[in-house]
């Protein structure tokens, strides 16, 4: 029979207590908490917007209803 080797300290704490929990990030232009940001291309330390302030939409679509109107 082999030995086992221990666990490392973290992994046990981590076992007892949990995982502890990230502070919320809010968005600087809306202010809702969000996930992820998204940069300016040309300014790569000026947040745009977040996940909470964009919504996506597939290019095809867009023209489409673009010849609608």
């Amino acid at each position: 029979m082999t030995d086992q080797v221990p666990d490392a300290p973290w992994i046990r704490e981590s076992e007892r207590d949990g995982y502890p929990t990230a502070d919320a990030v809010e968005c600087p232009v809306c202010g809702a908490n969000c996930e992820t940001v998204y940069w300016s291309h040309t300014n790569w330390k000026e947040i745009i917007a977040c996940n909470k302030c964009l919504r996506e939409q597939d290019a095809y679509e867009w023209i489409e209803e673009q010849k609608g109107d």
